[in-house]
């Protein structure tokens, strides 16, 4: 993995079962920066875990803190087959039908069936889609 072009991400080692290493990440919502924050949302943390293949078989102990790797060009792919891929099925599905019966309710409702049936195509392709966005991971260098 080029570390240059990477984005990094810290966590926490909870269990290490051979080649596979089990790392909690506390992800934060968008708004988790905004100074008004505690107004708007009182929980707005949530902890997940990550299984990485430890590669360089290193060796990693539990609560050990590590930084997680996903490179940018595997973090552009997830946006667009996660956000833009749907949006344009979505307006192409819903201006098309509309271009062509001229019935809005029918044109929505074929935009969101689409994107429901784009969701789940994505799904069904699982692990080819995962392929080439695997997670690597370093220990943490400023610990």
């Amino acid at each position: 993995m080029n570390e240059e072009h990477n984005i990094c991400r810290e966590g926490i080692v909870r269990a290490v079962n051979g080649d596979d290493i089990s790392v909690e990440v506390i992800v934060s919502s968008a708004c988790s920066g905004c100074h008004a924050k505690s107004i708007c949302i009182p929980s707005d943390h949530r902890q997940e875990i990550i299984t990485v293949k430890n590669t360089r078989h290193e060796n990693y102990q539990v609560g050990e803190t590590v930084e997680l790797l996903l490179e940018t060009s595997a973090g552009n792919k997830a946006v667009l087959l996660a956000y833009v891929l749907p949006l344009l099925v979505l307006l192409v599905l819903l201006f098309g039908c509309y271009a062509l019966t001229h019935k809005e309710l029918l044109s929505v409702g074929v935009g969101v069936f689409g994107v429901v049936i784009y969701y789940l195509i994505l799904k069904s392709a699982g692990k080819s889609v995962e392929k080439g966005m695997e997670f690597g991971i370093r220990k943490n260098v400023s610990s």
